[in-house]
């Protein structure tokens, strides 16, 4: 037996510890980091001013938008296919799952590359950028590259190494602050600060990389067993629906991008860089704690994995309504504290300047508390096989979002981003909620129900 070997089994209470474990280590990564990003922030606010602030923040969310848009969501293929086949006799089908994700991924970073930059210097006269931002733009769109590193996420969330996951994100914040005070101090102005960005991103992502590499040849994983060449298979034959899968996990988060950097994008567009700086700022105070993906989904999907190839659906129904209760009370707890803290934070990073961010963050916070509320709901879709059914639910949330907030921005000013982030999250809770509700009552009794 290698030390490959999956987790042993477990009860729902022993699992619940096994989540909240996870979850703290994500939490305390990712409290560091919002901490280390907010310090960041904060120091090119004050050198560079809400104009060129809002630049960098539209050039890193054409980064970011292009890399969400073409990657694949490879990350939980390697949980849903990986989970059973860790065993030393089913090496080879393990093997074609690193294979088959790897080189998603290394094509939709090369394409990212190349659709941010396109996108950079097309739409550089809609939002006002000279030539030469447009050509800092586009070289920064090569980060994308090292955003695109959804196999080794997977990898260590699978191997329960989510203390890996958290330091990875400490260090990226931890450059870009450095980076920061280091511009701020130069007077490097815009392309240093750009700089300061980019390294982050970079040294995050090899940092990552390496990590899963390291962890794959402590286990024994990169070795072939004996004979193991003569049976080398492909990911399709070996993971029967492995391409259905990928294609609407992607397309999921695809479409969840319409409240997170679209959103940004739409702001500069009908507002200008400033708002857009603002609304970058709001959303970093509003979300940080309230955002469900942010260290609990990624705790708990390889639970659900685990649970879903077993066929334990009574175990599936127990973690939910654990996870349920848990996050009802922290997404309380949470947004009554930034409703009154919020302000004097938001000033405290961005001075008096930032002040007019306070009405849209808390928006943005609401919108991330009734996402927090029901945050199990969709990674308990995705590992029963009902991805078809959170897609279309994430289809419809967006359809409603972008649009709406489109109108509201030139209705309501910098809040309707907020308001259409609230309805389209509340149109997403109560979707998702019938739909696993759907499953639960028809696997409590027996029945079978369409995909």
């Amino acid at each position: 037996m290698t030390a490959a070997a999956t987790l042993p089994a477990a009860g729902p209470k022993e699992i619940g510890r096994r989540i909240l474990r996870n979850a703290g280590l994500i939490l305390g990564g990712k409290a560091a980091t919002a901490l280390l990003n907010l310090a960041a922030t904060s120091i090119a606010i004050r050198s560079l001013g809400l104009e060129a602030m809002g630049v960098l923040v539209l050039v890193h969310a054409f980064a970011r938008t292009a890399s969400s848009f073409v990657k694949f969501q490879s990350w939980q293929a390697v949980l849903r296919y990986g989970t059973g086949s860790l065993q030393p006799e089913r090496r080879a089908e393990f093997h074609a799952l690193l294979r088959f994700t790897a080189g998603l991924d290394l094509a939709a970073s090369a394409a990212g590359c190349l659709v941010a930059a396109a996108a950079a210097w097309a739409l550089a006269p809609a939002f006002g950028w000279t030539p030469e931002v447009a050509a800092l733009a586009a070289l920064y769109a090569t980060s994308t590259f090292f955003m695109v590193t959804a196999t080794p996420v997977g990898l260590l969330r699978l191997f329960d190494r989510f203390d890996l996951l958290a330091r990875r994100d400490a260090l990226g914040a931890a450059v870009r602050l450095a980076g920061a005070g280091v511009a701020a101090a130069l007077g490097g102005g815009l392309p240093a600060f750009l700089g300061a960005w980019y390294a982050a991103v970079a040294l995050g992502g090899l940092a990552l990389i390496a990590g899963a590499w390291t962890e794959l040849r402590r286990r024994g994983l990169l070795a072939r067993e004996e004979g193991s060449a003569a049976r080398r298979v492909r990911a399709a034959e070996a993971h029967p629906g492995i391409w259905g899968f990928v294609w609407s996990t992607n397309l999921m988060t695809t479409l969840s991008l319409g409240s997170t950097h679209v959103a940004t994008l739409c702001v500069g567009f009908v507002l200008g860089p400033a708002a857009a700086a603002l609304f970058a700022l709001a959303r970093q105070v509003g979300e940080a704690a309230l955002k469900p993906s942010r260290f609990l989904t990624p705790a708990l999907y390889p639970e659900l994995a685990r649970l879903a190839a077993a066929g334990d659906h009574a175990g599936l129904r127990a973690v939910l309504r654990r996870s349920l209760w848990y996050s009802v009370g922290a997404a309380l707890v949470l947004l009554a504290a930034l409703a009154a803290l919020g302000g004097p934070l938001l000033r405290l990073i961005g001075g008096e300047a930032a002040a007019p961010a306070w009405g849209v963050m808390l928006l943005l916070a609401c919108a991330a508390s009734i996402g927090f509320a029901g945050f199990t709901l969709e990674p308990l879709l995705v590992s029963v096989e009902r991805h078809a059914w959170a897609l279309r639910l994430r289809f419809l949330a967006t359809l409603a979002y972008v649009p709406s907030a489109l109108f509201g921005l030139r209705a309501l000013g910098l809040e309707g981003a907020g308001a259409a982030a609230v309805f389209s999250a509340s149109l997403l809770l109560a979707g998702q909620a019938l739909a696993a509700r759907r499953w639960l009552r028809a696997h409590h009794s027996g029945a079978a129900i369409p995909r």
